[in-house]
């Protein structure tokens, strides 16, 4: 089949931005509520069940109570149903250990949000063609949105919102396509005077896609329910026309059944999983959050739209391209009128339902969580700012071609170079911002200490604050000589106003620095209580064993290292404290690093830099808080740095890492390929 140029295009959006997010996923979860999520995917695969049965002290969020006595979700059940064949692929790994097997679950569950996003930016690049942008306006807008807002850190999630972004805007495009086919039939452009059989027949099928999104919407996030009235008052709206011009209640009915029908399938979702959790077919788990709508509307919206933590023209900055955009498409004629309406609407209700929620902030995360699944919509009438392209220009909004400007005369150049530059300007903005989001794990900051308030102050601002950490942290990894860096291994500091002491695991390692040879001085205390293993103690240079230890559980050491960059690793028999009934600690432990000095024969001392990270813990909880605990000083929050210091060791680490690059790269290959190709 051979597909459009507007098809082929967003085929090439899915494709290259599908590559692009799995290369730059993190391949972990960040909050409680993802953990619930795959909680119940882990459920559905070894048991069948929905019920969320964890470890004791797993972060999960607070489930409901419901049949059987056991726990249960209170989200939407249509990401933990999508993740089902990436989790039973990270299972395979469950012949390496239980601990393999829960990474490799997550890292492949941690992939499903990529290419949803990017069916998101592909489909808001048709819908802003089908609304007269041109080729390469269209791509913009799609890039703007899968890079420039926070769709690109909500990608790297397991968050519900990415999903619903995508079936939201599937919902208003289908039924705006729906309404053109029906416009086009009344003006005679499809099939001749009227609204033709085959008219009538596609437009039911574009409204019967928008009910089945619009429907699988409830499954996914029963808030995003407030989108429902204006789809189908926009539907609506459509079948009143086509009455009004073929004197017909079919023109009004075949519209509405339709969309009606295409609900049902996502209802009777919904319906399964209240009767699997609650035993009753109305029972969400929200029954309670109704009392919780306390906050003052002027607050919340402040908060929403310009707060600096959390404002989503600060985070999504295209969106002020939605203003002149709207502008142009409202003077182009109904059909843009129409789609203007629609866009605001879902924005406007999602707005207004959140800003009254005590909650509005989203919790800890990144920007604001709640708006996302309305950023794409709004977007797309961006594309009233561009003038058509040969091939949009007989594209149908609201019955009649396209012109190029309301007058029909071509948009003069300063319009559509003033769009151009816009965009660039908003975008850039936009991609700065949301790096940060993207190269550091957000909840890093969230439990930071911060100088200010972090979502009413500039200074205290996670736009600002990100990078600010950001650049700590590189500059202690770009520490020049004479310097060593406490490296991966050790625990956080037992003493917060210092680097040192602190604990090694079963290996630990120093990297230095130098630009000439320099003595360095440390201490190790391996005393543990007799039910702990023996020591083992040894110590390696650039992996050259160095021979016995001094005796004692007290041990000094003196070293000349030679320059360059010499590593210094600490190897050992840990022991548990829990396990040894010394302590509630339940870590596996080596020797303490008491003391670390270093002097260069000019008699400059050697710097000790922070860059450690601490060993990946076995339990749940502290396992989950690794990846943001903010002493674990990790250069970057991307699953490349992670993978080495997971359980995938050795070649399944290998296997991993060389599925993603060669999928990743594929994507992008074939994306990049297919997007250069001349309409």
């Amino acid at each position: 089949m051979r597909l459009s140029a507007p098809a082929r295009q967003a085929a090439a959006i899915l494709l290259l931005l599908s590559g692009l997010y799995l290369l730059t996923m993190s391949g972990h979860t960040y909050s409680a509520d993802e953990e619930t999520m795959v909680a119940v995917t882990r459920g559905i695969v070894e048991s069948g069940r929905v019920a969320v049965v964890v470890e004791d002290g797993a972060p999960v969020a607070a489930l409901r109570p419901g049949l059987g006595g056991l726990g249960y979700s209170p989200y939407g059940v249509l990401p933990s149903l999508l993740a089902l064949p990436l989790y039973a692929l990270g299972a395979l790994a469950g012949a390496l250990g239980p601990a393999a097997e829960e990474y490799a679950a997550r890292l492949a569950v941690g992939a499903l949000n990529g290419p949803v996003t990017a069916a998101t930016a592909a489909v808001l690049a048709l819908w802003s063609r089908r609304l007269g942008a041109s080729r390469g306006w269209a791509l913009a807008l799609a890039l703007l949105y899968g890079f420039c807002t926070f769709a690109w850190p909500y990608a790297r999630t397991f968050f519900s919102e990415p999903l619903a972004a995508l079936l939201l805007l599937v919902a208003a495009e289908r039924a705006d396509a729906g309404g053109q086919r029906l416009a086009a039939g009344r003006a005679g452009l499809q099939g001749g005077a009227g609204a033709s059989a085959a008219t009538t027949r596609r437009a039911s099928a574009d409204f019967l896609c928008s009910g089945l999104a619009a429907g699988l919407l409830l499954a996914t996030r029963i808030a995003s329910g407030v989108a429902l009235p204006a789809v189908g008052l926009y539907v609506l709206w459509h079948g009143l026309r086509a009455w009004r011009r073929a004197d017909s209640p079919a023109a009004v009915l075949g519209p509405l059944v339709a969309w009606a029908a295409g609900l049902l399938p996502g209802l009777a979702l919904v319906v399964w999983y209240n009767l699997a959790r609650f035993g009753t077919p109305l029972a969400t788990g929200y029954a309670s959050e109704a009392e919780l709508f306390t906050t003052p509307l002027g607050e919340g919206l402040y908060g929403l739209l310009l707060s600096s933590g959390k404002g989503v023209i600060w985070y999504a900055p295209p969106l002020l391209l939605a203003l002149p955009g709207s502008w142009r498409l409202w003077r182009r004629g109904a059909g843009g009128r129409g789609a203007a309406l629609l866009a605001w609407a879902l924005f406007l209700g999602h707005l207004l339902l959140y800003a009254r929620w005590g909650e509005w902030q989203g919790g800890g995360v990144w920007g604001p969580r709640f708006l996302l699944p309305v950023v794409a919509p709004l977007l797309a009438l961006a594309a009233g700012l561009s003038p058509p392209g040969r091939a949009e220009r007989g594209a149908l909004v609201g019955g009649a071609a396209v012109p190029s400007a309301p007058s029909g005369r071509p948009a003069p150049f300063s319009v559509a170079w003033a769009g151009w530059s816009a965009a660039v300007v908003l975008g850039l903005l936009g991609l700065a911002g949301n790096l940060g989001g993207v190269l550091l794990n957000f909840n890093t900051y969230v439990v930071a200490p911060a100088p200010a308030d972090k979502v009413l102050s500039w200074e205290g601002s996670p736009l600002v604050g990100h990078w600010r950490a950001l650049l700590d942290r590189w500059g202690r990894y770009a520490a020049g000589p004479p310097s060593c860096r406490l490296g991966d291994g050790l625990f956080p500091s037992e003493d917060p106003g210092g680097p040192l002491p602190r604990r090694a695991g079963a290996s630990a390692e120093l990297r230095c620095a130098l630009e000439a040879p320099a003595r360095l001085r440390f201490s190790l205390d391996d005393r543990r209580p007799p039910a702990a293993p023996p020591s083992e103690l040894r110590l390696l240079l650039d992996g050259r064993d160095l021979g016995p230890t001094p005796a004692g559980q007290l041990r000094d050491y003196r070293l000349l290292l030679p320059p360059g960059g010499p590593r210094l690793e600490l190897r050992a028999a840990p022991w548990n404290p829990l396990a040894a009934g010394f302590s509630p600690r339940d870590d596996e432990l080596g020797p303490l690093l008491a003391g670390l000095r270093g002097a260069v024969a000019a008699g400059g001392a050697v710097r000790v830099v922070d860059t450690a990270v601490a060993p990946v813990p076995a339990r749940p909880a502290p396992r989950w808080a690794w990846y943001y605990d903010p002493p674990n000083q990790h250069l970057l929050d991307h699953w490349a740095w992670y993978l080495p210091r997971s359980e995938l060791a050795g070649p399944a680490a290998w296997a991993a890492a060389g599925c993603i690059l060669l999928l990743g790269v594929a994507g992008v290959a074939a994306g990049a390929r297919l997007a250069l190709r001349p309409e």
